[in-house]
């Protein structure tokens, strides 16, 4: 096995034993599983570049020597689908699944097949970056003990979020299966326009999920540059408090622009939300919850609770309203499992409900919430009318730092 930083700086030498120059990079082509290296990028003497194909290379050991004059080489010319590995590769980032963070490439691994040179990994140990400085042996010296970590190559994609600035990543597939958190951590590490594709490579929904564990000023910095229709979609995935929150953070006329991309009904709730102040009740509540009418029986509000589990993404509670549409009861699912079907819901409804108005302040409203020990808080306003419900986690939100949030375990949903 060999490593591209032991190609480095090695000296050309042409058929009739002339010191031609330096090398500079390896060209190779991405159209396989493991590229075959397919041209040497070299520098003279005079300073200029030469692109060598690689038949013209004989052999590679203390030096590299050539089968041909140096004025009889027929320059290689680079396709779209050729990259340059210390130009475009070497220092790049990888995103690592396992590790869930990015890692940056330290040296490649090259293995000599046939007379050909193929590339079959990537180096990300702290060991690569040693051997590139050539400090490797010194380290080994001192007892340090260097572990290896390398990732195939035939794990790893191209991020083509910028043709002249490759990024690399591993498969998709791969990438979906991580939890919205972890996700929104790698997002978190990558420029915007890499993290957009990464955004991009997944569904909507997966997506939205990812975006909501993403800090608010990312959220903003990635909304403003996506593409509008994306955008527009992503938002129709997010819940409604978040995909507010987020909207009231963007510039007026990108706000304006998704939201008339956006879903008729998902923007009729967002624009709802976006009218109350962001520190109260009403800024920080969702209005997806569930509202039964007070005649139903328990058989009847099971039916109806399944009908609404498609729209609602977490159900805490059923409020119970009243023919004039006022909130007069709440039910909890065990006390909706515990009912005999037939029983009206009235019955065994709790009466005595806590709630908050829509313009409670925001952290009177979490202590609230915490005083009970609620899962979640219906909003009112005007003669009892349920506008939306605040859950525990926005309470968590408000009342725990930025740097804390993410050391809480999320109790619902993901």
């Amino acid at each position: 096995m060999h490593f591209l930083s032991e190609v480095m700086k090695k000296t050309v030498i042409d058929l009739d034993g002339n010191k031609i120059g330096k090398f500079k990079d390896f060209i190779v082509s991405i159209k396989r599983s493991y590229p075959i290296v397919e041209a040497m990028s070299i520098q003279t003497s005079r300073k200029e570049y030469v692109t060598i194909p690689w038949k013209n290379v004989d052999h590679i050991n203390g030096e590299i020597r050539l089968n041909v004059k140096f004025e009889d080489i027929e320059e290689y010319k680079i396709k779209k689908t050729d990259i340059r590995l210390v130009d475009e590769v070497i220092d790049k980032q990888v995103v690592d699944v396992e590790g869930k963070k990015i890692r940056r490439i330290n040296d490649l691994q090259l293995s000599a097949t046939n007379g050909n040179y193929h590339l079959i990994g990537v180096d990300i140990s702290v060991k690569g970056i040693l051997r590139r400085l050539g400090i490797e042996k010194i380290a080994k010296g001192l007892g340090i003990n260097l572990q290896e970590d390398y990732i195939a190559w035939k794990d790893v994609d191209i991020l083509e979020s910028d043709v002249s600035r490759l990024k690399l990543k591993v498969p998709e597939y791969n990438l979906k299966k991580l939890h919205p958190a972890d996700i929104a951590e790698i997002v978190d590490q990558l420029n915007i326009n890499d993290s957009i594709t990464i955004l991009n490579s997944l569904d909507e929904e997966v997506a939205a999920d990812a975006i909501e564990e993403i800090s608010p000023e990312r959220q903003v910095s990635l909304f403003e540059e996506m593409e509008s229709e994306r955008a527009a979609d992503i938002l129709d995935e997010m819940s409604p408090d978040d995909a507010a929150d987020l909207i009231g953070d963007l510039s007026d006329d990108r706000a304006q622009e998704l939201l008339e991309l956006m879903d008729p009904e998902e923007a009729k709730d967002v624009e709802k939300l976006l009218k109350y102040p962001e520190d109260t009740a009403g800024g920080i509540m969702t209005t997806e919850f569930v509202t039964v009418p007070d005649e139903f029986t328990a058989n009847q509000t099971l039916s109806e609770l399944r009908r609404m589990a498609r729209e609602v993404e977490s159900i805490y509670y059923i409020y119970v309203l009243s023919k004039s549409k006022e909130l007069v009861g709440v039910i909890s699912i065990r006390d909706l499992l515990l009912a005999d079907p037939e029983r009206k819901i009235t019955e065994f409804m709790h009466r005595d409900i806590i709630s908050v108005d829509v313009m409670e302040e925001e952290h009177d409203v979490a202590k609230k919430i915490a005083k009970y020990n609620l899962i979640a808080v219906p909003v009112v306003k005007d003669e009892n009318k349920i506008k939306g419900v605040v859950t525990v986690d926005d309470a968590i939100d408000i009342v725990l730092p930025t740097a804390w949030k993410k050391r809480v375990p999320r109790m619902f949903g993901q």
